[in-house]
């Protein structure tokens, strides 16, 4: 009986996606952060704790696996994840004040009631983050795919009101004073008052 020899080519041939994965790492480092920080994560306002523990410890590792598996029927679901983490990465920098590091950087001076020792982390990895997401969509995502990855940058504005809704919701828990989310949203908020209060 002959065997056939499988073809190699476009179908075969798997392409390993590293901005990709860098994106997915950067998507669970910065999750891994505000949940140790203790403002909590994306959608916990939502669905609690216990779920968004199960979601991202279970999606982010896949994320990325499929992203150094290169399989081309992953290519969609890349190229739209790369695109969430531009639009995710972006709306910190719609919000809280940041500056240019050697003159092409972004860098926040304040995000999410941070104090200031917690800062340079987390610019880190939301740099990590954005340029993952960039770097997949301009190098890794085929043009046909493109249109998912728009769509995954076009979840900006929901992703905008996402964290604002949960930035006010992590206030209020530490002012019931649940241990689980740090003081210095609270502090945060008092500064805020401070510089809205007219002298």
């Amino acid at each position: 009986m002959r065997r056939t020899r499988p073809r190699h080519g476009l179908r075969t041939r798997r392409i390993a996606r590293p901005f990709n994965a860098l994106a997915a790492l950067g998507a669970a480092g910065h999750n891994g952060f505000e949940r140790w920080a203790g403002i909590g994560v994306f959608l916990e306002p939502w669905i609690g704790r216990r779920a968004t523990n199960v979601l991202w410890s279970a999606s982010l590792p896949v994320w990325f696996l499929q992203a150094l598996g290169g399989r081309r029927r992953d290519e969609p679901v890349l190229a739209f994840n790369a695109g969430v983490a531009v639009a995710g990465a972006t709306v910190h920098y719609v919000d809280w004040p940041w500056s240019l590091r050697f003159g092409f950087i972004p860098w926040l001076r304040e995000a999410e009631g941070f104090r200031p020792s917690l800062l340079p982390a987390y610019n880190t990895i939301l740099l990590l983050w954005l340029v993952g997401g960039l770097g997949s969509v301009l190098t890794e995502t085929r043009r046909e795919h493109l249109k998912y990855a728009a769509g995954g940058i076009a979840t900006g504005p929901l992703l905008l009101l996402s964290a604002r809704h949960h930035f006010v919701w992590a206030r209020e828990r530490a002012e019931q004073g649940d241990p689980r989310f740090t003081a210095d949203l609270l502090a945060e908020h008092a500064r805020r008052e401070s510089d809205a209060t007219p002298r």
